[in-house]
C-alpha cells in the first residue's frame, strides 16, 4: 500500500492507553498472555509525521460447538431427527504501539488483543482524566460511577440529549469511573474515558495519520491537566497511588493476606455481569475438574491460592474466569486476576487507600475529613444499657457467632419489646422477606426505638446494616403494605404493651412522622476486647455509609435521632480447619 493511499484511510472509532513513564516497546505487550504462543504472530515497524510506531498482528479461531439449549431439545426428538451445529469464526486481532512526544501509546484491535497488554504498565486513569479536562462538565451523555457506600455497586446512566452532571443525578455516594462526552468545540467527535479513551469521531473528523498524531498530542496535555478537579466532584476523592505508595501498600496486602485475617477484605468482579448468567471458576483447566463457586465470596482464596504462602506475582497472576450457563463452559476469554477483583481499605502514613479494579487509589484529604468529621461531631454515641450486656451469641453446634441469638435474648430480658428479626414482611410488590429491624422498643416516655442490630466487622457488614436501616425506615414512612404488615406482626407478638406501639404507630403512611421515632445501630463486640470500639474508630468507607444514612434519615424523613451504640457480647473465636467450599 502506498503512502498516499495509507493517509486516505479514515478511522470513525479508536480505543487508546497512555502507558507509564520509562515504559519501552517491549514492556507493554504480555507475551505470556498469548501472543507468543500466536503461530501466525506477525510484526510491522513504521514511522509516520514524528510518530514511531510498531504492529503486532495475529490471528485467532474460535470453534464452537452444539450448544447446550439445543442437545436439551435432542433428547425429545427420533433418532435421526436430532439437530447439530459444529463450526468456527477466524478473527485477526492486532495491537498498535506509537511513540509521540516520549511517551507511548498502545491501541488494541480484535477479540483477544486487549488480554496481551501488560496493564501494570498502563496509566488507569488516562481516558478518563483525559476525556474530562477536554469535554469539561456540559455536554456529558453517559456516565459510570462506583457505589462505595455499600457493597460495591456500578451504576449506568445516560441521557437522550448532551447535559451536564447535575442532570444526570449523580449522588455524593458514587464515585465517577467512566465519562462519555463531546469534546469542546467539535459536535461530531465524542470522548469515552475510563482506563483507555475511545475517540469516536463523524465526518471530516475521522481520524487519519496525520490527525491522530495531533489528537494524542492533544491528549498527553489534557491528561497533565487539573480542571477537572472543579468540573467532576465526584472524581476527585480517589486518585490514583504513586508507584512508591502502591508497592508499600501492595507489601501490606500480602502481610494481611498470609495472616489470614479477611474480615476487611472484599472479593468482586470488577465489570457489570448477569448473575443468572455467569458463575466463577479460579481454574480453567483441561486435565482435572475445575471448581466452580456460584458467586465470589473472600473465604474462598484459603482454598485457591495457599495464602500462608501468597506472593504478590501470583495474586497477580492467578486468575478468576466467568463460566458461562448459556455454553455450560468457563470463558477462557473472560477472566480477571485474583488482585483486580480484591476490595480492600488500608492506611500508609497519615493517608488513606483504597484497593479497587487492580488499582491503588489514595483518599482525598479533605473528604476524608469531611467524612470523619461529620462522624465525630454529628453522630450520637450512647454507652450501651446494662440490660444488654454480656448476652451469650455463641452458637456452639452450628461453630458460628449468630445476631439472632443476641435479638431473643434482648427481647426476652425486656418483655416490652417486639422481635422483628426473621420477620417475613412485604415492601410494595415485593417479596414477603423483609424485617424492618431486628427489635422494635418502646421508652417509659413513649418514643418508639427501631433498633438494628449488626456484629461488628468490617466495612462490608457495617455498610449493609446502614443500608438497610435506611431502606426499612424510608419504607416505614411511605409504603402501605409494608406499614400494614408491620402492625399485623406487632398484633400478634403477644407483647403487653402492643396497643402503646399501635397508637404511635398509624395505620396510614401519611400519619407517621419520622420525629416520633428514634433509629438505633447497635454494633456488637466481642466483650474480651480490652477497649470498647467507638465511631471513629470505624473503616472510612464505613463512616462514610454512616454519613449518607444519617443525612437521609435526620435531614430528609425527619426521624426524631439517630443513635449509635457498641453493645459488648459473649463471644467465641471458632476456628476451622475445612476450606469454603460452595456448589456450583
Amino acid at each position: 500500500m502506498s503512502q498516499d493511499s495509507l493517509e486516505s484511510a479514515q478511522l470513525s472509532q479508536l480505543s487508546i492507553y497512555l502507558t507509564k513513564v520509562g515504559t519501552s516497546f517491549d514492556d507493554v505487550i504480555n507475551l505470556d498472555g498469548g501472543i507468543a504462543r500466536k503461530p501466525n504472530f506477525q510484526l510491522r515497524t513504521f514511522d509516520v509525521d514524528g510518530g514511531s510506531c510498531r504492529f503486532f498482528y495475529f490471528e485467532s479461531t474460535t470453534a464452537k460447538a452444539t450448544p447446550p439449549w439445543l442437545e436439551f431439545v435432542n433428547e425429545r426428538l427420533d433418532a435421526g431427527q436430532a439437530l447439530s451445529f459444529a463450526g468456527s469464526s477466524r478473527n485477526p486481532n492486532g495491537i498498535l504501539l506509537i511513540s509521540v512526544d516520549g511517551r507511548l501509546f498502545a491501541a488494541a484491535f480484535g477479540r483477544s488483543a486487549g488480554a496481551c497488554l501488560t496493564r501494570k504498565v498502563l496509566e488507569l486513569d488516562f481516558g478518563i482524566r483525559t476525556a474530562m479536562n477536554l469535554c469539561g462538565n456540559e455536554r456529558v451523555r453517559q456516565t459510570r460511577t462506583q457505589n462505595n457506600s455499600i457493597t460495591p455497586t456500578h451504576i449506568d446512566r445516560q441521557v437522550a440529549m448532551p447535559s451536564d452532571p447535575f442532570v444526570l443525578g449523580l449522588s455524593e455516594a458514587e464515585d465517577l469511573r467512566a465519562i462519555s462526552a463531546h469534546l469542546k468545540g467539535e459536535e461530531n467527535v465524542t470522548l469515552q474515558g475510563r482506563d483507555s479513551l475511545t475517540i469516536k469521531a463523524l465526518g471530516d473528523k475521522k481520524l487519519t495519520w496525520p490527525t491522530l498524531i495531533g489528537r494524542l498530542r492533544s491528549f498527553l496535555v489534557a491528561y497533565d491537566s487539573r480542571d477537572f478537579v472543579d468540573l467532576f466532584p465526584n472524581y476527585r476523592n480517589f486518585t490514583p497511588a504513586t508507584n512508591e505508595e502502591t508497592e508499600k501498600l501492595d507489601d501490606m496486602l500480602i502481610e494481611t493476606l498470609r495472616s489470614g485475617a479477611l474480615d476487611g477484605i472484599q472479593l468482586w468482579v470488577p465489570e457489570i455481569l448477569q448473575d443468572d448468567e455467569f458463575s466463577f471458576a479460579y481454574s480453567a483447566s483441561e486435565k482435572r475438574e475445575n471448581n466452580v463457586y456460584g458467586y465470589l465470596d473472600v473465604a474462598q482464596l484459603n482454598a485457591e491460592l495457599k495464602l500462608e504462602s501468597i506472593t504478590l506475582t501470583r495474586l497477580q497472576s492467578k486468575r478468576i474466569f466467568a463460566y458461562s450457563h448459556a455454553d455450560s463452559r468457563i470463558r477462557e476469554d473472560k477472566w480477571w486476576s485474583v488482585y483486580d477483583c480484591l476490595l480492600i481499605e488500608q492506611k500508609l502514613s497519615a493517608d488513606h487507600f483504597l484497593l479497587s479494579a487492580g488499582r491503588w487509589q489514595k483518599v482525598d484529604p479533605d473528604f476524608y475529613r469531611t467524612v470523619t468529621d461529620f462522624v465525630r461531631t454529628e453522630v450520637v454515641e450512647e454507652a450501651c444499657e446494662d440490660l444488654y450486656k454480656g448476652i451469650d451469641i455463641a452458637d456452639i453446634a452450628a461453630g458460628k457467632n449468630k445476631e439472632e441469638l443476641f435479638n431473643v435474648e434482648a427481647c426476652r430480658r425486656r418483655a416490652e419489646s417486639v422481635l422483628f428479626d426473621r420477620s417475613k414482611l412485604q415492601i410494595g410488590r415485593g417479596r414477603k422477606d423483609k424485617e424492618f429491624c431486628d427489635i422494635l422498643d418502646i421508652t417509659s416516655a413513649g418514643v418508639v426505638r427501631i433498633i438494628h442490630c449488626k456484629p461488628l466487622k468490617g466495612s462490608s457488614a457495617l455498610n449493609y446494616l446502614f443500608a438497610q436501616a435506611q431502606l426499612y425506615c424510608e419504607a416505614f414512612l411511605s409504603d402501605a403494605t409494608f406499614l400494614s404488615d408491620i402492625r399485623a406482626h406487632i398484633q400478634s407478638s403477644g407483647c403487653p404493651t402492643m396497643q402503646a406501639y399501635l397508637n404511635v404507630i398509624a395505620a396510614e403512611p401519611r400519619q407517621v412522622k419520622g420525629q416520633d421515632y428514634c433509629v438505633c445501630l447497635w454494633l456488637l463486640y466481642d466483650e474480651k476486647l480490652k477497649t470498647v470500639p467507638t465511631r471513629t474508630e470505624l473503616p472510612l468507607i464505613a463512616q462514610f455509609g454512616l454519613k449518607l444514612m444519617h443525612d437521609r434519615l435526620r435531614n430528609v424523613c425527619k426521624f426524631q435521632k439517630i443513635v449509635l451504640r457498641f453493645v459488648p457480647v459473649k463471644m467465641v473465636n471458632f476456628k476451622s480447619t475445612k476450606p469454603l467450599k460452595m456448589a456450583a
